[in-house]
C-alpha cells in the first residue's frame, strides 16, 4: 500500500505542481488551515487533481512537514478502498501527533465517506480533510445530509482564457474557442492529439458518469441523445423534436440532460425575470461545459458558437432573456451582454439590447471581434470580465 501512496505523495519524490489557477487556486489555500471540509467537484479532468498538489506544495512552503500530508488516490484499483473501513486502515498507519492534512482524490468511489469525514470532524480527530468528486447531486446529496454548516464548496471549470494563456503564452482566442479549455488539451499543439484526448474524456464521462452510475439502458440511444445535446451550444432544448426524433419519451429526456448536468456535462442557462414563476415556465438553455466536445462531435467549427461559449464561461450565475423576437445571450451581475463574432454587426443585436434595457435598468455590452465606441472585444472582455 504505501509503494503505491509514494508516487502520489512529496515524501521521498518531486511533484509536479502544474501551473497555477487563477480563479481557484487563492480561494482554495486560504481556507487550508481552517477547521472546515473542503469539497472540491466540477467535471473529470478539468483540474481538480493539480489543485490538491498544489494545495500540497503550499503547505510545505508554510512549513508543514513531509510527513502530515496524505494525498490518495480513492479510485487507484491497487489501493482496494471499497469502503470507509478500509479509508480508516489507511490513515491509522499515517497518523502523527501533529495536525494531519488529507487529501481524498474521487472519494464518491468510497461507501460511506461521509459519514467517516463527519466523525472525524465531529470528534477533533486533528486532520483536515480536502476532497474531491465529479458529480454534482452527489455531493449536494451527502453534504447536505452530512455536511451541513462544516464544509466550503469549491466548483472547479475548465480553463477560462485568462488561465489558458498562462500555459500557453503564445497561444490564440482562435485556439482556446475551438478546442476549449480542459488543461492537457490546451498543452497539446496536434489537433488530431486534441480530438483524441477529447474523445477519450467524454467516453468516459458518458459511460462512467452518466450511464454506468445511472444505470441507463440503451447505451447507444444514450449516447445519440447526448451527442445531439452537445451539439445544441446555447440553443434552446425542443423536447417534442427530440423525442420524436430519438423515440423517448420526453421526461426520459429530462432525466438524461438532468444526469448530464448532474456530471458537469452541461451548463443551464434560465430565463431572467424578476418573478421566480416565470423563470421556472421558460425554456432554458443548455451549453457543453466546454466546447471542445462540440468541437469532435460538429465537423464544422462554428466561431458564433465558440466566443458564446467563452464568454459564459466567465460568467457568475448567468441568465438569458427574450422578448418579442428579441433575445440577449446573457444576463450577468447587472450587465445584459450580447456576442456577435462577425466583423458586421447584425442591427437585431443592438436592437434587442435596447428593447431589454428599457425594462431593465442595467448596462448593456455589445461584445464583437473589434473595441470601437458602440462594442467592446470579445478577447478584452474575456482577459478582465470584471472591470467591463
Amino acid at each position: 500500500m504505501r509503494d503505491v501512496l509514494e508516487q502520489y505523495n512529496p515524501w521521498n519524490k518531486k511533484i509536479d505542481y502544474g501551473t497555477d489557477r487563477l480563479f481557484h487556486y487563492q480561494d482554495i489555500v486560504s481556507f487550508l488551515f481552517r477547521k472546515e471540509i473542503q469539497v472540491l467537484t466540477g467535471i473529470r479532468r478539468c483540474g481538480k487533481t493539480t489543485l490538491l498538489r498544489q494545495c500540497m506544495r503550499y503547505l510545505l512552503d508554510k512549513g508543514i512537514k513531509k510527513e502530515q500530508i496524505i494525498f490518495i488516490p480513492c479510485d487507484d484499483p491497487l489501493l482496494k478502498i471499497r469502503n470507509f473501513e478500509d479509508l480508516h486502515r489507511i490513515l491509522q498507519n499515517f497518523r502523527t501527533k501533529e495536525k494531519l492534512f488529507v487529501f481524498l482524490d474521487e472519494i464518491q468511489v468510497i461507501e460511506g465517506w461521509e459519514r467517516y469525514v463527519k466523525s472525524a470532524y465531529d470528534s477533533d480527530s486533528n486532520m483536515k480533510f480536502i476532497i474531491t468528486g465529479s458529480t454534482a447531486s452527489f455531493f449536494e446529496k451527502d453534504v447536505a445530509s452530512y455536511l451541513t454548516g462544516r464544509h466550503i464548496y469549491h466548483e472547479i471549470r475548465t480553463l477560462t482564457y485568462k488561465e489558458y494563456l498562462r500555459l500557453k503564452p503564445n497561444g490564440s482566442l482562435l485556439d482556446y474557442a475551438e478546442w476549449g479549455g480542459f488543461p492537457e488539451v490546451v498543452k497539446t499543439d496536434s489537433a488530431e492529439q486534441k480530438s483524441l484526448i477529447l474523445r477519450n474524456y467524454l467516453q468516459t464521462i458518458i459511460l462512467r458518469d452518466i450511464i454506468k452510475r445511472n444505470r441507463l439502458r440503451n447505451e447507444k440511444k444514450v449516447i445519440s441523445l447526448l451527442h445531439a445535446l452537445i451539439s445544441v451550444v446555447g440553443g434552446k432544448i425542443n423536447m417534442s423534436r427530440l423525442s420524436n426524433q430519438f423515440n423517448i419519451s420526453r421526461q426520459t429526456i429530462e432525466r438524461y440532460i438532468g444526469i448530464g448536468v448532474d456530471a458537469f456535462l452541461f451548463e443551464e442557462v434560465g430565463f431572467f425575470s424578476y418573478s421566480r414563476r416565470k423563470h421556472v415556465r421558460k425554456e432554458y438553455k443548455l451549453y457543453p461545459v466546454d466546447y471542445g466536445f462540440c468541437r469532435i462531435i460538429n465537423s464544422r467549427f462554428e466561431k458564433g458558437r465558440a466566443m458564446e461559449w467563452a464568454v459564459l464561461h466567465v460568467l457568475s450565475n448567468p441568465s438569458y432573456w427574450s422578448s418579442n423576437g428579441h433575445e440577449v445571450d446573457f444576463v450577468s451581475k447587472n450587465s445584459a451582454i450580447q456576442v456577435c463574432a462577425d466583423d458586421e454587426i447584425p442591427e437585431r443585436e443592438a436592437e434587442s439590447l435596447l428593447a431589454f434595457r428599457k425594462i431593465f435598468p442595467m448596462r448593456g455590452i455589445l461584445l464583437s471581434n473589434h473595441t470601437t465606441d458602440k462594442t467592446v472585444s470579445i478577447e478584452e472582455f474575456l482577459l478582465n470580465p470584471d472591470v467591463q
